[in-house]
This record gives structure tokens, C-alpha cells and sequence, in this order.
């Protein structure tokens, strides 16, 4: 219910509306109506996809003097950050050194590799941390993009977190649509309904341009200066994820949105590009049918999690990213509930949520009446809770199997109780083709393919393991600008 919602509110924003320019511009709506009598399409870059990186790289590219267009498969830009907070990870900027925190280029250097496990590319990595403060500061600035008050990064808890106000969108949707906004004021052309099937090649093995199905055909698109590859990763194609993670990661419900299907590799792919990280993901819980979010009952080192059928499967101490991903791994029905009593402290940040989206949840003054009221067997739930609450006595968490880590219990004893739902989550990818410090895409034998760039999630190398909050849509808008550049600057040598 909840990410029907956020779409509807999205399209209901951006259809006829000033914001977006889905058919209401003359640049857009004569691309649309091109595509019954054009074959062929000319300009200096070519971006693939409307997402964060896409629309930034677009309007640069307009400002560095560019002929610009932008193809997107889907009837309205429907990426990954529309379903997204909103947040960019940046240090440096002006919002940051107005609230007065002290940062450094060193501190947010080693953070970034340390939550990678050193597994990062170095070179991106210091790419994006040389380049974020004027990528945030252009969009405050020169796109009009409203930041609220600096949030606290989950880790390392410090305040980097630039917050897009998103005033009744999501903060990724409001900031897609004031990109939106921008590119209608500077008459950037849109392709919608226009997937792109193929990469076009010269006789180096150079792209010169990508060839687009539309309903009534296929259109080649040319460019002088390149394409740019910003169509996030694969997140929603099971067969990818099966291939490149596991079986397992099928299942996995999809947080984001279901047009990330993977035209990052299939498209570079054919070119022999270098494809890294490919197992790589971040993962949160979700549940499937609203879309809500329990995850800071998950991280609230209170209760248990248990399967639908009343056991504990795994340490409760582990972040909710684990738990995500546990709880695909080690249930056949990627269902699981957090068991927490009346002390849990985020419960009234989290349950108005639920009852919001209309999101059914366990609450009753006993275990059995809440294990009946959710469906899992009354005995084994109340055997759950009874063997933590007894080792919590007794100082031996540490025994139970699995394992209990946390460091401060806290006893399932005070009604009423509750039963929160989740299901473990993918929200997006980290593999795809290695770029370099410019968002050239690079083959297995180390070298550039001419004329392709990357961005965002579409690209790989920048992300390991896991990120700090706010790097996939930091990483979006400092690539998305460094390719623009890049593709500019070769458009016009080619002149």
C-alpha cells in the first residue's frame, strides 16, 4: 500500500504538473510524438535513465553547452531514489560548516573505506570525497534543492546526513522532481517508453550511440560525446540476482523499485566491460505489501526474532541489514517478527507507521494470546521468550543457539507485547561495470571503452558490503557530474 501510494503521490505530482514534464513540455512532448516518424536522433550526450545520476548529468551537461536527450524506459522516471529518504553523505559543504560541525577530507576518507572493509575502490572513493561538497552545494544552489537540518549518519553518527525536505513526497522523490523541474526550464529533451536494448559502436569499438524499443520500433539515438549508463543495477531481475548472489537473494522482497532490471550489465556486458562486486547488495526489512519499514524496532536491542514457527534463528544483536538478509537465508519463507515488550523504545516512532498504511501487527498483554493473534504456535513462541528471559538470568545469552550478543539486555516481561512483521528486503545492488575517476567504464583488460560512462548505481567499484547513509545518492550526483564533463568536453572535440 505504501509504495503504491508513494507512486501515485509521485505521478499525481508530476502529470500536467510545473514540477515534471512527463507530456506538458514542448521538449518532452515533442520526443514523445517523435517516435512514430524518427528513426534516428542526433546529439552530443545521451543519458540512459531518469534517475539521480541521469537528470544531474543531463542538466550539466546542458550548462556545459551540450545537446542533451534522455531515454527512460518506464512512462515517468521511477528509480530507485524516489523510494528513498533523501539523504546525500557529504562533508564540507556550506549546510554543514553553517551548523558549525568540523569535518575533515581524512575522517570522511577512512569512514568511507572502513564500512567497505578496505574493499572499496580507493580511487573512487577519494573521487567522491574530493568532489561531494560541490555536487550538494550545486544542487542547493543552482537546482533549488531544500536540505533540512543535518541529520546524524546511522554510522558513524556523525552529522553528514543532507536530508532533502520532502514535503509529503519522500526526500528522493522530492529531489528527482525539482531535477525534473529544472531540466523542463532548460528544455532538456525526454525519451519515455524508450528502453534501451543495445549499445552502438563504430569501427574502433567506440560508442557512438544506443539503440532504443519504443511501441512502435526501434530508434537509434547518436552520441558525439557519449552515452552515459544511468539505469541503476539489477535489484529487480530475479534471474541476476540468482546468478550473481544466490537463489536465496530471489527471494528477498524489492524495496525500491521494480524497473532496476539490470540494462547496466546487459548493455556493457557485450562490450566486455569489467563487471565488479557483483554479490554485493544492501539489504534492509520491508514488509512486501505496504512497504513499511520495521527497521528501528530491529535495531533497538530489545526483544527477539523469531520464525513463523516460534523459533529464534539468529543473533538479535546484528544490524538490520543482517537481519535482512538472515532472515531470507535462513527462513524458507523469508518472514519473520520482532518480539518486544512495552519497554521498547521506538515504539511510537514505528507502530503509527503500521497503522497508517493499515499494516495488521501483534499487540496483547500475554505471549500465547499474541502468538494466536499472528499465527505462530502459541508453545513454541512462549518456549522462545522463556528461554531468553532465563538466560538473561542467568547471564548465559551467549549459550542459546543461536547465540544472543546484545550487551545490555533487557527482558521480555512487561504487557502488553507485540509482534512486529518484516520480511528481509534487497534495496539496491553495488555490481556492475567498473568505472574510472572520470565514470568511464573499463574492460577486463584494464582499459576505457570510448564513449561509455557510468553513474550511480549503474556503476560498480564504489560500494562494498555495506555504505554509510546518503553515499548512493552522493555517489549518484558526484558521478552524474563528473561523466557530464567528461562527455561535454569530448562532444566538442569531435566538432
Amino acid at each position: 500500500m505504501k509504495e503504491i501510494s508513494r507512486r501515485n503521490l509521485f505521478r499525481k505530482a508530476t502529470v500536467g504538473g510545473a514540477a515534471v514534464i512527463l507530456g506538458s513540455t514542448a521538449g518532452v512532448s515533442q520526443a514523445a510524438t517523435a517516435k512514430n516518424s524518427v528513426k534516428d536522433v542526433h546529439a552530443d550526450v545521451v543519458v540512459v535513465g531518469a534517475g539521480c545520476a541521469g537528470l544531474v548529468a543531463a542538466i550539466r551537461a546542458k550548462d556545459l553547452g551540450a545537446n542533451v536527450v534522455v531515454l527512460e524506459k518506464a512512462d515517468r522516471p521511477d528509480g530507485n531514489a524516489i523510494y528513498a529518504l533523501g539523504t546525500l553523505n557529504a562533508w564540507g559543504t556550506k549546510h554543514q560548516k553553517a551548523s558549525g560541525f568540523k569535518d575533515s577530507r581524512e575522517a570522511f576518507y577512512d569512514d568511507m573505506m572502513k564500512v567497505s572493509a578496505g574493499r572499496a575502490d580507493p580511487k573512487l572513493t577519494a573521487t567522491y570525497t574530493d568532489n561531494i561538497a560541490e555536487a550538494v552545494d550545486w544542487l542547493q544552489d543552482s537546482c533549488g534543492v531544500k536540505f533540512g537540518k543535518l541529520s546524524m549518519t546511522p554510522w558513524p553518527r556523525l552529522a553528514r546526513g543532507h536530508r532533502v525536505e520532502g514535503k509529503g513526497l519522500t526526500g528522493g522523490g522530492a529531489l528527482i522532481q525539482q531535477l525534473l523541474k529544472v531540466a523542463h526550464e532548460k528544455k532538456i529533451p525526454f525519451y519515455f517508453e524508450h528502453k534501451a536494448v543495445k549499445l552502438l559502436t563504430g569501427s574502433k569499438g567506440e560508442v557512438i550511440g544506443v539503440r532504443a524499443l519504443t511501441d512502435d520500433g526501434y530508434v537509434n539515438f547518436y552520441a558525439k560525446g557519449g552515452v552515459l549508463l544511468s539505469t541503476g543495477g539489477f535489484s529487480a531481475n530475479p534471474e541476476m540476482t540468482d546468478k550473481y548472489i544466490g537463489g536465496w537473494a530471489s527471494r528477498l522482497a524489492i524495496r525500491g523499485s521494480r524497473n532496476t532490471t539490470g540494462e547496466n550489465v546487459s548493455l556493457a556486458l557485450p562490450l566486455f566491460a569489467k563487471m565488479v562486486n557483483m554479490d554485493q547488495f544492501h539489504a534492509g526489512p520491508i514488509v512486501s505489501e505496504t512497504h513499511v519499514n520495521p527497521a528501528d524496532v530491529l535495531n533497538s536491542m530489545h526483544g527477539i526474532i523469531v520464525d513463523l514457527r516460534g523459533n529464534r534463528f539468529m543473533d538479535e544483536k546484528n544490524t538490520y541489514v543482517i537481519k535482512a538478509k538472515d532472515c531470507a537465508q535462513k527462513t524458507i519463507e523469508n518472514k519473520a517478527f520482532a518480539i518486544v515488550d512495552s519497554t521498547c523504545p521506538v515504539l511510537g516512532k514505528v507502530l503509527p507507521k503500521f497503522d497508517r498504511l493499515h499494516n495488521p501487527y501483534g499487540k496483547a498483554d500475554t505471549i500465547e494470546e499474541l502468538a494466536n493473534q499472528v499465527n505462530l504456535p502459541p508453545e513454541a513462541l512462549k518456549a522462545s521468550v522463556d528461554a531468553y528471559n532465563k538466560a538473561i538470568d542467568n547471564k548465559t545469552l551467549n549459550q542459546l543457539v543461536p547465540p544472543c550478543s546484545y550487551p545490555k539486555p533487557v527482558k521480555i516481561e512487561k504487557g502488553p507485547f507485540y509482534a512486529v512483521p518484516y520480511e528481509g528486503g534487497m534495496t539496491a545492488t553495488f555490481g556492475g561495470p567498473l568505472i574510472n575517476s572520470k565514470a568511464e567504464v573499463q574492460t577486463n583488460e584494464g582499459k576505457t571503452i570510448p564513449g561509455l560512462y557510468a553513474a550511480g548505481n549503474a556503476a560498480g567499484g564504489l560500494f562494498f558490503r555495506d555504505y554509510i547513509g546518503g553515499s548512493q545518492l552522493g555517489g549518484a550526483a558526484v558521478f552524474g557530474t563528473i561523466a557530464a564533463r567528461e562527455m561535454t568536453a569530448r562532444a566538442k572535440k569531435s566538432k
